[in-house]
């Protein structure tokens, strides 16, 4: 009975020593040439909308095949993905338009000119391989209607492992906004 016990707390103890997972951030530029002084306004970021397989705490990935897809239970998104997406949005489009203002949308929020609202359509890729962003965007006027819609879609190489895969779809982000930036620099 002794030897018993002793048998189930080892295993008791060894089921409760896995790994601990690690936590990820996309990140902004720190700094970039392209800027648009010319846009003076107000500008809110809008929640933004992920397919139900990438709106979880843990990164996905593509497996061998593209029907495949992996989640990594010990690398995770250090918050809600949506949230993290979001920040990054406004933050490089608030360097990228450094004379407007840019906030993330809430209801309180009423005095504003323009409106971006971003769905992700696919945020993926192979370790290893590459990284995709596909996205749609919409910029609203105050009034509610779209005035400028856009589709956005790229593809760029990654190292192996999450240490490398985050920072690409980092840049694909930041790719992402600068499109953006350019949109909002054309309207009146």
């Amino acid at each position: 009975m002794k030897k018993l016990m002793i048998a189930l707390m080892a295993l008791t103890a060894a089921a409760c020593s896995s790994p601990a997972p690690d936590f990820y951030q996309p990140v902004a530029f720190k700094t970039t040439d392209a800027a648009y002084p010319n846009v003076k306004a107000t500008i809110l970021i809008g929640n933004v909308l992920l397919p139900a397989e990438q709106a979880r705490p843990q990164i996905t990935t593509l497996g061998k095949e593209d029907y495949e897809v992996r989640i990594d239970e010990f690398n995770r998104w250090g918050a809600a993905p949506e949230r993290l997406i979001q920040q990054v949005l406004n933050e490089n489009l608030s360097l990228l338009l450094p004379n407007a203002m840019v906030e993330n949308q809430t209801t309180l929020r009423k005095n504003y000119k323009y409106a971006v609202m971003t769905e992700i359509r696919e945020m993926n890729g192979r370790l290893g391989e590459s990284a995709v962003l596909k996205a749609s965007y919409f910029i609203r006027n105050k009034q509610g209607k779209i005035v400028k819609q856009g589709r956005f879609e790229r593809k760029t190489e990654t190292g192996s492992g999450y240490e490398a895969y985050v920072p690409a779809q980092s840049r694909l982000l930041g790719e992402l906004a600068a499109v953006i930036a350019a949109d909002l620099a054309k309207l009146k």
